[in-house]
């Protein structure tokens, strides 16, 4: 039988009014619905608020009861929206009955007939409905299927394999649970002649609406209505659910935006819009944008709502006696038209109490707070009135008592209000505070004060389970909001090693209240591991990295910054064995590791390491043994930054070779290792050698010139020696340098050698790079650098003048393109006819941007910098002059941003100095010979990290003093005050970012 045009016309308007209509009440309304799980209260909730379900009596919902075929009759209707003619006086079935022949069923008969109509049902038996009759599963299965218009999908040689279910209702049946609205039971089977229940019927019905929802979803989203529905807050219906990663709302009244925050469902099929002010009376349009234009349909809503009034105000206390004292506390509710508290301020109400001197207040639950002072030796007790009349005074709504005086109070009750976390969550955080109301009442079932002279507010006792130590999270009773009803305030300061929900006790002389408060992700360590070293231990090593993890009690891992603070720092414990010594890093390029310092020089014996946490609530151990290597040696040789194939006369090409030992590592030291791999005192017997030749007409040519300024020897027989230190040595930027016109090629060939047995230098590993001067005659193929990300330094509000010590850095200078450290070069670059690389001089005659609202350019000397100004794009055009004198003009694109300057990188080149090296220093900066690096990728070096400090947001630190008193100011100056000798001095700099980034750098005399 098939649904009639009409009925699903209805059945559409019913199930879309599910998530709008809201009558009040909800399953808490219910006691045998207190136990359900979130999911089904849910279900249960849009059921109820819609209407369609009511209790069996004021707190009682009758989940397990049966429902006869009369009530599942109105139900039905109220689902479908079926059009219901309450005139009917006579049935089509002749057992249904009016009211006055059947006072049970007979009001059931008008709901009985529209199901007949709108096709849902064709009777028990010919004839007949048997309203009183019970409905079982497999009737509730068809009528759901035939209300979804689903008939035509029941195949009648198909359905359920169930003895449990009759024949003619197989197929209605396996649509059913196909489509997922009914399930069978634990057991495998259906039960379809069993009695439907109410609990199954209400989430039978829940899942046909989202079934129905499913299948008539619209293509696009709509905002089918907003409205008013407080004194701040707008809800927003769409049509469909919606993608709220990118969707976004609006509320404007008039063309004014308002200011607000959005709040979308967990179904994503509405939102609340939270307004920071009351909404005033007017027109308002709410729209919908973020998603793609094609995805949307109607994107506005407009509503009109009203200025916030009072209708009604009460007294919440029934009890008509005060208590005799300064501070009466008595509790008004004044509910506004959208039967929320109001939220006019107290200033909008007057008070009269006669006599009595009064105030008035209100709550953070936003009810008002009146306070009486009754405590005049005229008033007596047990005779005095005190007539209170409070209104509000626009609307004059007005509400009146008349109070009795009583005795003095003393406390009789106690209760916890709920606990009350920082703004926007939901457990307490570290250095948060939550606070909890300690509601005290007096005999009268008032509130007392927090400071009644009657009541001594330290008698009050707070016990947490598990406990906690009160150094780490304290506990306070007082008035921590001035609201005059006592509180206790909790303060978590760096953490509790576990989270998740505590028991409080609270005594008083009331007696015991309990709550519950939810400590959240702590940060804590309560377990630590040992992770991979990326690096061996090898003999004679100065120093070894082991890495540290830690989780708290969430079993989350623990970021650098965490695991290395004050708290988790007292918490880690470590033991070392086979080493001299041991520190764990807590800044620095290691931050987070465990340093080994002085590492055996005989190779294979062992390191052992253990790291523990042993507190009250965390115990976690763990070992790891090192097998100590054998002596790092020279293995290979690494290129790191490769010269170009090709030199214009007058240009230079940089490169940098590395020394890599046999674990695949940088090499920064040569030193003397046995066949055995043990460390020796003594001279080394490896070493680097460099030779640099040059073959030249006419004595132009290209030199080879080491980081220092020196140039390479070219004699095979006396070749440059590196021989100890190569990490600021060999292993640097070098270069080849080529005279104006100059011809024939350079070539730099770097060896590594091992001494033999007979004294005898044997090569190990070699590279050779050359690089060849062009004719101007060879034709070049120019072009230009990409430039990457500017900063638009002209016009932030964030570059200002900055003075340093003795110097000072003018906005002038940092807005100038030619001197500013934010401008980037703008760089040519050719290549020949092969597709090698050419080292080019730099020959810019011009440069200008297009808009110089974007970026501004200039010329130092034969270089062309570019320098942001306001956020956008722009070409640059620049013109130089190329090998054969030709003047070309190329063009760039730059792209200027407004992101703050950020640093993304610190680092030290220098990790070790003496204390003469430390006194003698300009600054802690060129001290560590530190590199910082922002954002747009712009490396500061040395003393400019000193004038820029103040916008890259870097500070000193001194720690570890020893021998004296070590300070620095805030342009990076030290001052040391030996105890004794200066050279007995030691400690640590560290530089640190505002992002987390670090250097450290250790002064002592031994370095």
């Amino acid at each position: 039988m098939k649904k009639s045009l009409s009925a699903i016309v209805s059945l559409a308007m019913a199930f879309s009014m599910f998530s709008s209509v809201a009558l009040g009440a909800t399953s808490a309304d219910f006691k045998d619905l207190n136990d359900l799980d979130a999911a089904t209260k849910a279900k249960f909730d849009a059921m109820i608020s819609a209407g369609i379900f009511d209790g069996v009596s004021e707190d009682t919902f009758g989940l397990k009861d049966k429902m006869n075929r009369a009530q599942f009759a109105k139900v039905a209707a109220l689902i479908f929206g079926l059009k219901v003619d309450t005139s009917l006086k006579t049935s089509s079935f002749s057992d249904v009955k009016t009211e006055a022949d059947d006072p049970a069923n007979g009001y059931a008969l008008p709901y009985i007939e529209a199901l007949k109509a709108a096709g849902l049902t064709d009777g028990y038996a010919p004839g007949q409905y048997n309203p009183a009759g019970e409905v079982t599963k497999q009737e509730l299965a068809t009528f759901l299927v035939r209300g979804l218009g689903w008939e035509d999908q029941v195949k009648s040689d198909v359905g359920v394999s169930d003895k449990t279910v009759s024949d003619w209702a197989k197929g209605y049946v396996a649509l059913a649970i196909e489509k997922k609205i009914l399930t069978s039971g634990e057991d495998g089977t259906f039960g379809g002649t069993s009695a439907a229940t109410r609990d199954l019927l209400v989430t039978a019905a829940y899942e046909a609406q989202q079934a129905w929802k499913n299948e008539n979803k619209p293509a696009k989203a709509s905002v089918a209505e907003a409205k008013a529905t407080g004194a701040k807050q707008v809800t927003v219906t769409f049509n469909r659910d919606v993608d709220t990663a990118k969707a976004k709302l609006t509320l404007k009244k008039g063309t004014a935006e308002v200011a607000g925050t959005v709040k979308f469902a967990d179904d994503k099929k509405s939102a609340t819009i939270t307004t920071d002010a009351r909404l005033a009376a007017g027109s308002y349009s709410v729209t919908l944008s973020g998603l793609d234009a094609a995805e949307i349909d109607k994107a506005t809503a407009e509503f009109t709502a009203q200025e916030e009034t009072v209708s009604k105000i009460e007294f919440v206390n029934a009890n008509d006696t005060v208590a005799k004292t300064s501070k009466a506390i008595v509790k008004l509710k004044a509910t506004n038209q959208y039967g929320e508290n109001t939220s006019l301020p107290a200033s909008s109400f007057t008070v009269y109490s006669g006599d009595v001197p009064n105030s008035l207040k209100k709550n953070d639950a936003g009810e008002l707070q009146l306070t009486l002072d009754t405590s005049d030796d005229d008033l007596d007790t047990g005779v005095d009135i005190i007539p209170v009349t409070i209104y509000e005074n626009t609307t004059r709504t007005t509400v009146s008592k008349n109070f009795k005086l009583g005795s003095k109070p003393f406390v009789s009750k106690l209760e916890l209000g709920s606990v009350v976390y920082a703004a926007g969550k939901e457990s307490l955080g570290i250095n948060e505070s939550a606070r909890v109301d300690v509601l005290q009442y007096d005999q009268y079932g008032n509130l007392v004060a927090h400071d009644d002279p009657e009541i001594d507010v330290e008698d009050i006792q707070v016990y947490l389970t598990p406990y906690v130590d009160e150094d780490d999270l304290t506990r306070e009773a007082g008035d921590s909001n001035n609201d005059d009803i006592t509180d206790i305030k909790f303060s978590l300061g760096s953490g509790v090693d576990r989270s998740g929900e505590f028991t409080f006790n609270v005594n008083s002389q009331a007696g015991t209240a309990t709550g519950t408060l939810k400590i959240g992700s702590s940060k804590v360590a309560t377990k630590v591991e040992i992770a991979d070293m990326n690096n061996v231990i090898a003999a004679g090593d100065a120093d070894a990295y082991v890495p540290i993890v830690a989780y708290d009690a969430n079993g989350d891992k623990l970021s650098l910054e965490d695991l290395t603070n004050d708290t988790n720092k007292e918490r880690l414990e470590f033991s070392v064995s086979g080493v001299e010594d041991y520190e764990f890093m807590t800044s620095g390029e290691h931050r987070g590791e465990l340093k080994l310092k002085g590492i055996r020089t005989s190779a294979s014996g062992v390191v052992t390491v253990t790291a523990m946490i042993t507190t009250a609530n965390a115990n976690s151990v763990v070992t790891k043994q090192y097998t100590i290597q054998k002596g790092r040696t020279p293995e290979s040789i690494k290129v790191i930054k490769e010269p170009a194939k090709k030199i214009v006369g007058g240009a230079e090409s940089k490169f940098e070779f590395q020394i890599i030992d046999q674990y695949g590592k940088e090499l920064k030291n040569l030193k003397y290792v046995d066949d055995r791999g043990n460390v020796e005192s003594g001279t080394p017997n490896y070493r680097v050698t460099v030779v640099a030749s040059t073959y030249a007409n006419d004595g132009k040519s290209i030199k080879v010139q080491e980081k220092d300024g020196f140039i390479f020897s070219s004699d095979e027989s006396n070749p440059t020696v590196y021989a100890g230190k190569l990490d600021d040595s060999f292993n640097e930027e070098h270069k080849f340098i080529a005279d104006a016109d100059a011809t024939g090629v350079a070539r730099f060939t770097a060896r590594i050698e091992e001494q033999n047995d007979d004294g005898k230098w044997v090569e190990i590993d070699k590279e050779v790079r050359e690089i060849e001067a062009i004719k101007s005659t060879d034709n070049l193929t120019y072009s230009v650098n990409t430039v990457s990300d500017l900063f638009n330094a002209i016009d932030s509000s964030a570059v200002t003048n900055y003075v340093y010590g003795s110097g000072e850095l003018t906005d002038k200078i940092q807005e100038d393109p030619a001197q500013s450290l934010f401008a980037k070069e703008v760089v040519i670059s050719a290549k020949d006819a092969s597709g090698n690389t050419v080292a080019l001089k730099d020959q810019v005659t011009a440069i200008n941007a297009s808009d110089t609202s974007v970026a501004r350019t200039a010329l130092k000397g034969s270089e062309g910098y570019v320098l942001g100004n306001k956020k956008g794009t722009t070409l640059v055009n620049i013109s130089f002059r190329t090998h054969k004198g030709e003047i070309l003009t190329r063009q760039v694109t730059v792209n200027v941003k407004d992101d703050a300057l950020s640093v993304t990188k610190v680092k030290a080149g220098n990790t070790a100095a003496t204390v003469a090296e430390a006194q003698a220093a300009k600054n802690v900066y060129e001290l560590m010979e530190l590199d910082v690096v922002d954002n747009y990728g712009i490396t500061y070096e040395d003393s400019e990290v000193q004038q820029y400090a103040y916008i890259l947001g870097v500070n000193v630190g001194i720690s570890n003093i020893s021998g004296g008193k070590v300070t620095v100011d805030q342009y990076g100056k030290l001052n040391i005050e030996p105890s004794g000798k200066l050279e007995d001095v030691s400690f640590d700099i560290t530089v640190t970012s505002a992002t987390g980034f670090s250097a450290t750098t250790s002064v002592s005399k031994n370095n």
